[in-house]
C-alpha cells in the first residue's frame, strides 16, 4: 500500500500523460516515453534514408539543452526540417537559418528523424519554399519566454488519469489563456518570429498538412516526439508521426569520453 502511495505521487509530480489500451482485455496503461528511440528498438539509419519534410529531433551537451529535457521530461530540447539537398532548416538564436546536414549531425549528441507518412512531394516542396521563404527571421524569444510557466502548469492537464480527449481539451484552454495571440494592438512580435518547434509546426501548416489542430506556439520538441507512433501525444494528433530512425546516438562510450573530457 505504502510502495502504491509512493508510485502514485511521483506520477503526480511529472505529470506523465497516459492512455489506456482498451483494445487490451486489462486495459492495460500507457505512458509516455521520454526514450528517444522508437517504441521497441533503436535504428541506426544514413543521410540518404531522409525525404524533404522529415523533423529532425535532437539534444546536445549544452546546459540549456540539459535544461530543456529536464524541464519537459524529455530526451529531445530542439527541432529542426530536412528540405532537401542536404540542407537543414531551423530556428535557433541567431533567427532562422539553413544548415548542412553535417553541421546537424555535429552539433548534436542524439539526432533522431520523425515521418509524416502521407505527406506528398508538392506539400514537401511547400514545406521546403516556406522554410526558405523565412530565412533570417527572428527567433521568437517572447514565446519562449511565455512558454516556460506554461511547461509546469500544463502538468495539471497531465495527470495520468484522465484520458486523451480530457488531456486534449486542459491542455488547450490552458494553452488559449497562456499563449494564444497577443492582444489587437500589441507588438505582433510572436507572429513575425520562431522557436524551433514552432517552426516546425508552422511549415507543415503552411504546406497543407497539419500536425494538429492547435496553434503553432503551442508546441515543444517533447511534444514532436510523442506524436509518434507507439507513443502517447499530448494533443489529440490527426495522425501519428513514423520514427524513421537515429543518425547519431549517444552511447556509453560516448558519455564516458564525455565526462573525461570534462574532467
Amino acid at each position: 500500500m505504502k510502495f502504491a502511495a509512493v508510485m502514485l505521487l511521483g506520477l503526480l509530480l511529472s505529470g506523465c500523460s497516459m492512455d489506456v489500451a482498451k483494445t487490451h482485455p486489462a486495459h492495460q496503461l500507457k505512458f509516455q516515453s521520454i526514450r528517444t528511440s522508437g517504441i521497441n528498438q533503436v535504428k541506426i539509419v544514413s543521410t540518404h534514408s531522409l525525404f524533404p519534410g522529415d523533423i529532425l529531433l535532437s539534444s546536445s551537451t549544452s546546459l540549456t539543452s540539459l535544461g530543456i529535457r529536464l524541464f519537459s521530461f524529455s530526451g529531445v530540447s530542439h527541432a529542426s526540417l530536412y528540405v532537401g539537398d542536404n540542407q537543414i532548416a531551423e530556428a535557433v538564436g541567431k533567427g532562422v537559418k539553413i544548415i548542412t546536414l553535417e553541421e546537424a549531425i555535429a552539433e548534436s549528441n542524439n539526432l533522431l528523424v520523425l515521418r509524416k507518412q502521407d505527406l506528398s512531394p508538392a506539400q514537401s516542396l511547400l514545406i521546403r519554399e516556406y522554410a526558405l521563404a523565412h530565412l533570417g527571421e527572428k527567433y521568437n524569444y517572447k514565446g519562449i519566454v511565455m512558454f516556460t510557466p506554461f511547461m509546469a502548469t500544463r502538468r495539471v492537464c497531465e495527470l495520468p488519469f484522465p484520458g486523451t480527449s480530457a488531456r486534449d481539451g486542459c491542455l488547450r484552454a490552458l494553452a488559449t489563456v497562456q499563449l494564444s495571440a497577443e492582444m489587437p494592438g500589441a507588438d505582433s512580435e510572436a507572429s513575425n518570429s520562431f522557436f524551433c518547434s514552432q517552426f516546425v509546426i508552422s511549415a507543415f501548416m503552411a504546406a497543407g498538412a497539419p500536425l494538429f489542430s492547435g496553434e503553432a506556439q503551442w508546441i515543444s520538441p517533447a511534444d514532436l516526439l510523442h506524436m509518434r507512433n507507439g507513443d502517447v501525444a499530448s494533443y489529440q494528433i490527426p495522425q501519428k508521426l513514423d520514427y524513421v530512425g537515429h543518425l547519431k546516438r549517444w552511447n556509453l562510450a560516448d558519455i564516458l569520453s564525455f565526462r573525461k573530457s570534462a574532467e
